[in-house]
């Protein structure tokens, strides 16, 4: 099976293709990983320059127009979408849901024998005449990838296109949790030589890894963390973040706070290739997001067995086995908050965090993502052959 990753935006800050693939990682795991379960796999993005390049049996196409690196939905990459109609593909899978009219001339480009997969990449639910426009033109999929089936059933107006939803998860990482001191690789046994680098301390210790903006919620964090210190006057929360958007108002709040102004460490933009030992440095991870795509922090928290203590949404429940793992809460409610931290730290910490390994090992992982959307990908390649 011939499976055809495709990209319409880029970013114009990189200038090399493999930087490009190395911030990308996650459609370079997932096509690996594809590769291995038996698939054929191109990875096609446009980018500012024509290039090709074959990395571990992936094979990867870089198409320039003229466009600029995030066309528009009005504008049509008509050069582009014809070298991804010639590539005879079984499955293309388009990562990009609201490219709604460039899926449609797809389509109309394509053999009729090639099925398209459209995979949500998060964001917030669209206004509903604009989500009835995205909805009729990209009825033409025969399949939609969600991280749950209820965010599918969310984005689409009636019940054949919400059919076609196929849960799986948006990615995974390469992070891995290693006891630093023995040097075997998911022996859960101590922090302590990931903090002596990190220089991070506290019992227990929580780690808010996400923007500061009003979905994510670190105000509501912080007033239900405030609560939690009453309990375990020696916890502390670290808080590293990208976007800063409530970045004033979080300080203020910990600056008037006398129980939160030594508790709560703002370590700012960490380097990624850096965060994984803030990872394995903490007992507990935090977010109280009201709504997330998926979960890229979260996922790397459990690879690296950090037990979550974050919102019940339905990405999120997912992620934790409906719960199982740590503890979930209600958005915007400390008090919900406080209990959920409770019950994780409640937990036997060594177990839950073995659990979390286990549990991204097992559902979370490229590989296991790779499993499942084989399977979806057979699903809707013997559909097609049927009409």
């Amino acid at each position: 099976m011939r499976i055809v990753h495709v990209s319409f935006h880029y970013d114009d800050t990189i200038s090399t293709e493999e930087e490009l693939l190395e911030k990308h990682y996650t459609i370079t795991g997932w096509a690996e990983a594809l590769e291995r379960k038996g698939a054929e796999v191109i990875v096609i993005s446009r980018f500012h320059k024509e290039c090709t390049t074959r990395i571990n049996n992936v094979q990867y196409l870089f198409v320039k127009d003229k466009l600029g690196s995030k066309p528009g939905g009005w504008r049509f990459p008509l050069k582009f979408l014809r070298k991804v109609s010639r590539l005879n593909a079984d499955v293309i899978h388009l990562h990009h849901l609201t490219l709604s009219l460039q899926t449609t001339l797809l389509r109309w480009l394509l053999p009729e024998k090639t099925a398209i997969i459209i995979q949500h990449h998060g964001g917030p639910l669209p206004a509903k005449r604009k989500r009835t426009v995205h909805n009729f033109f990209t009825s033409v999929a025969d399949g939609y990838f969600f991280t749950t089936a209820e965010q599918g059933r969310e984005w689409f107006m009636n019940k054949k296109q919400s059919g076609k939803v196929m849960p799986v998860m948006e990615g995974a990482t390469f992070f891995n949790y290693k006891d630093r001191d023995a040097g075997k690789e998911d022996q859960y046994i101590d922090r302590n030589s990931a903090r002596a680098q990190t220089g991070i301390k506290g019992t227990p210790v929580f780690l808010w890894v996400g923007r500061l903006d009003s979905n994510k919620d670190p105000l509501t964090v912080l007033d239900g963390f405030g609560l939690l210190l009453d309990k375990y006057p020696e916890a502390a929360l670290y808080m590293a973040y990208s976007d800063n958007k409530l970045s004033d108002t979080v300080e203020n709040k910990i600056g008037h706070s006398a129980i939160l102004r030594n508790k709560v460490i703002l370590s700012g933009n960490i380097p990624h290739h850096l965060i994984e030992m803030y990872y394995n440095s903490a007992d507990y991870f935090v977010l109280g997001s009201h709504y997330e795509g998926s979960g890229y922090a979260l996922s790397e928290a459990l690879r690296c067995g950090c037990v979550p203590v974050i919102t019940e949404i339905p990405s999120f429940r997912m992620m934790t086995g409906n719960g199982r793992l740590g503890a979930l809460w209600k958005p915007g409610i400390k008090e919900s908050f406080l209990q959920a931290a409770i019950t994780a730290i409640n937990k036997p910490l060594i177990d839950e965090g073995k659990a979390c390994i286990d549990f991204f090992h097992k559902e979370l992982s490229f590989d296991a993502i790779a499993a499942t959307a084989m399977q979806h990908y057979r699903q809707v390649v013997h559909a097609r052959a049927k009409k």
